[in-house]
């Protein structure tokens, strides 16, 4: 069907987003060409899909630009490369959320990059996340390097979860919060 538009059309109701979100990289280039529209939620979502050569495109050849959004999903999905290409390449940065969700994820690589080289943080909700999924690691290593602790879900996830480990950890290092 995109053969039989001749060069010259406009396409100004067609948003290239979606396909910035399934990483159809000659689909947003033949859109771009054809004029038509986009937002923000373009390179969100390429961000959050690992689709990098589509944002390197978006941000070289369109000016919506993304939010925060971008960095925190491909953080909360595992995508280090695009993580460090947006931190290299454009101002948004990120939110708590990315730690957080990293967290949840147990994706361990990209929390600590986001910690050597972002200035965000997490909030109690990564430690918490990690607890739920049995990341006693990750709640360690969150316990050194971070004050914001954890809150009452974290024992209540890692025991309904049947993480022995973590919950016995919380206990020892939260005697306030999780004592006998």
């Amino acid at each position: 069907m995109m053969d039989t538009f001749p060069d010259s059309v406009v396409i100004k109701d067609i948003r290239m987003d979606n396909a910035a979100a399934n990483g159809h990289l000659e689909m947003i280039k033949w859109l771009h060409q054809h004029q038509a529209w986009c937002t923000k939620q373009a390179m969100n979502r390429a961000a959050g899909n690992g689709h990098l050569e589509i944002v390197q495109f978006l941000n070289e050849h369109r000016s919506e630009g993304c939010t925060t959004d971008a960095m925190d999903l491909a953080a909360s999905n595992g995508h280090l490369d695009m993580v460090k290409w947006l931190h290299e390449n454009r101002p948004e940065g990120c939110t708590p959320f990315a730690m957080d969700s990293a967290a949840k994820n147990g994706l361990f690589a990209v929390l600590r990059w986001l910690h050597n080289n972002r200035s965000e943080g997490c909030s109690a909700h990564a430690m918490d996340n990690a607890a739920s999924a049995g990341r006693l690691d990750i709640v360690r290593w969150l316990h050194e390097h971070y004050a914001e602790g954890c809150t009452r879900a974290a024992m209540t996830d890692a025991v309904a979860n049947g993480h022995l480990d973590v919950a016995r950890w919380l206990q020892r290092a939260f005697p306030d919060k999780f004592g006998v």
